[in-house]
């Protein structure tokens, strides 16, 4: 007898099923008839009351698994002992798996197969950088490579290139260094042997200026040799930021004034708006100042110091061309390249220096992305440089005419 179309709790007990349709109990009622209009194998209990599509029902003890539709005007209900079902669901499952688990051995000892055989190349990378010394910076060889790795062996290839190419200019930096140093703590060392056999107070006048000069001379070295050092570590690395490079040359016009009163030399600076560009503010007036002493120092006696800024053209964009020139005695065709060399310097000139200066600026300029150019400055005879800077950013639009040139366009100093 029927207990509820509500599903409850009731064992089925496990039996052989050989056929999934095995206990199957179908019935059929007319629209407004109580009775079954057509039942294949009664089944008491059964009533047209069960519910549309899946349901249980216990009957006698049995659970069993309804399905009810409506056709027109009758309704339809199936009915299957759910033991029946349990044991078709069990048989279904074991087919569809147990195919499906005897090929996984199989499919994991591929995978593993693949995987170990497409990372041995990689493995035998790893192999060859681990057995390397840190000295050892000879490119990875990129036969039998597969087309994935190609790529990332050419790219270590090309970074142990770049490495060994700065680790060279370093060995070599710190050997011209060692070099250039000796010479003026020897002649400091002689200096103050001759200072203590000196035997007058003119004399010993005489070795302590000398002395004076040497510590100089030696000091200065020593700076440009911090300043290539910090270059090289990337000092130039800090977030740009907008740079007036009409503020930056005559703070270092003036703070030069000195040296250009002692020798009587006018320096001048032509311009006639603010010229901002994007850059290390330290570094580009550490290049100003180079490239003004520099000026400076080689001009004639009661000669001039030309500064020119003013918009220009950068790889075919908007720009600052900056224009330093002298009327020195320039620098012959044959030697302009390799005046920015580091330690380089021109024989038969009378100036000191320590061939870093220019190294310096260019130094800088690269690290700007500023092109650079020598040239024979037709207006003083001496030599022109020419910076073409990236112009930046004006911070402070509106205010170009605070940082304009005094009246005429030309300041003299």
């Amino acid at each position: 007898m029927a207990t509820g179309s509500a599903p409850l709790s009731v064992a089925t007990p496990h039996r052989q099923v050989e056929n999934p349709q095995e206990g199957m109990r179908v019935a059929v009622w007319q629209s407004g008839s109580a009775a079954p209009h057509w039942e294949g194998e009664p089944l008491p209990g059964l009533s047209r009351d069960a519910a549309g599509g899946f349901s249980k029902i216990v009957i006698d003890g049995h659970q069993w698994r309804l399905f009810g539709a409506e056709s027109g005007d009758r309704h339809v209900v199936a009915a299957q002992p759910a033991d029946v079902r349990n044991v078709a669901a069990r048989a279904i499952t074991r087919r569809i798996l147990v195919p499906s688990l005897s090929v996984l051995p199989v499919a994991g000892l591929m995978i593993w197969l693949a995987v170990s055989f497409g990372l041995r190349p990689l493995v035998r990378i790893t192999e060859a950088l681990l057995a390397r010394s840190d000295r050892d910076l000879a490119p990875l060889r990129t036969n039998r490579l597969p087309p994935d790795l190609a790529p990332l062996v050419r790219a270590l290839n090309g970074l142990m290139l770049r490495m060994g190419a700065i680790l060279e200019t370093q060995r070599n930096f710190i050997a011209d260094a060692a070099h250039e140093l000796l010479t003026p703590l020897t002649a400091l060392r002689l200096q103050t042997q001759l200072l203590a056999r000196s035997g007058s107070d003119g004399r010993r006048r005489e070795v302590i200026a000398e002395l004076q000069g040497g510590v100089s001379r030696t000091l200065q070295l020593a700076s440009q040799l911090l300043a290539l050092a910090r270059l090289g570590g990337d000092a130039v690395g800090r977030e740009p930021r907008a740079v007036d490079l009409n503020t930056v040359v005559r703070n270092v016009i003036a703070i030069n004034a000195p040296l250009a009163h002692a020798k009587s030399i006018r320096t001048e600076i032509d311009a006639e708006e603010a010229c901002v560009v994007n850059g290390d503010e330290e570094s580009l007036n550490t290049l100003m100042s180079n490239l003004i002493e520099n000026a400076i120092k080689y001009a004639d006696l009661d000669g001039v110091v030309r500064v020119s800024l003013a918009p220009g053209m950068h790889s075919g964009a908007a720009g600052v061309s900056v224009v330093v020139e002298d009327s020195g005695p320039g620098i012959p065709l044959a030697e302009r390249e390799r005046v920015f060399d580091r330690f380089y310097r021109r024989s038969g000139h009378t100036a000191s220096g320590n061939g870093l200066g220019l190294a310096i600026v260019r130094e800088i300029a690269t690290r700007h992305g500023t092109a650079i150019r020598l040239e024979e400055s037709p207006a003083l005879g001496g030599l022109r440089v020419i910076l073409e800077f990236a112009a930046g950013r004006n911070p402070v639009a509106g205010q170009a005419a605070a940082r304009a040139a005094l009246p005429g366009g030309i300041a003299a100093w």
